[in-house]
């Protein structure tokens, strides 16, 4: 699934110009963002997860417009910042566990086979 980001801008109400014209194409596959403190990556993160609104751009995930279409996408991808203050004690298994089910996956089988499969992709699973 390709994200296409054009012309994405974000300043937030104490003036700071957090993103400013972002064009990205990233196709499938794995991606890493990369930069110093400041830089964005955060703003650019919330904005494509939906969890705030850009000043002005675009954002297309697959069929998908982003700013247009947050339920759908909501659906599609899932985010997890770095800190997140949620949970501190429950282990990453169990966590996994609980958004699945708040994403509608109830079947206990399948659950499991996703979380197991997540955490070997994300190489967080105990041997």
């Amino acid at each position: 699934m390709q994200l296409i980001i054009q012309h994405l801008s974000k300043t937030y109400s104490n003036g700071v110009h957090a993103l400013k014209d972002i064009n990205l194409t990233i196709n499938s596959g794995m991606f890493v963002l990369l930069g110093p403190n400041g830089a964005g990556k955060s703003s650019l993160m919330r904005t494509i997860s939906t969890l705030q609104e850009p000043d002005s751009g675009s954002i297309q995930l697959g069929v998908l417009n982003v700013l247009r279409d947050k339920e759908e996408v909501r659906k599609t991808l899932g985010y997890l910042p770095q800190e997140f203050g949620v949970y501190p004690k429950i282990s990453a298994e169990d966590l996994l566990d609980h958004l699945a089910v708040l994403k509608g996956i109830g079947n206990r089988k399948e659950r499991k086979e996703l979380v197991t499969s997540l955490l070997h992709k994300t190489n967080l699973f105990r041997k």
